[in-house]
């Protein structure tokens, strides 16, 4: 049976916006803020489906993925913010290279991560009316980004040794 890569697209993208859902709303989180902020795993696999999926299906998984999370975990003031957020920082990832960790990924983490603070911050500013208050903990919820790229950093060495790539876009 052949099936066509439109199907298997939307099939990763239901599957990653699954896994983003599920490793945000109901794995244990670590708090890290006053505005609800806190680390989870999600992060993680919205990187992997940016490596994995075309720009655009990567992009859906993970506004679906992280905004029912929201919905889910008692973050609901947070969907808007979410939605544009996440699919903003796959954007900076490219699913066209061989290797999972190529220059441009790599640095895309950097980027992602400083789009998804700044955003985060930007919308906490905005629903709380001052510019002043998100920035004292501002520090903590950096650390969301750095783990989650440490934790894809590690997933796609082992991704790329397996040649995941290959097994999964045949």
């Amino acid at each position: 049976m052949n099936i066509s890569n439109k199907t298997k697209n939307i099939v990763l993208a239901a599957l990653f916006a699954a896994i983003i859902c599920t490793t945000i709303a109901f794995i244990p989180r670590i708090p890290t803020g006053f505005n609800g902020g806190y680390i989870h795993l999600g992060d993680t696999f919205i990187y992997l489906a940016a490596v994995l999926l075309p720009t655009p299906y990567a992009m859906v998984a993970a506004g679906i993925g992280a905004g029912l999370a929201d919905a889910l975990s008692g973050g609901i003031v947070w969907i808007i913010a979410t939605i544009i957020i996440k699919p903003v920082m796959v954007l900076f990832f490219t699913s066209k290279s061989d290797k999972l960790l190529c220059k441009r990924n790599i640095l895309a983490l950097f980027i992602s991560g400083f789009v998804g603070c700044f955003g985060y911050y930007l919308a906490g500013a905005i629903m709380s009316g001052n510019f002043i208050a998100p920035l004292a903990t501002l520090y903590l919820e950096a650390i969301q980004p750095v783990v989650s790229g440490i934790i894809f950093l590690l997933a796609g060495y082992a991704f790329d040794n397996i040649k995941i790539r290959k097994r999964i876009l045949k």
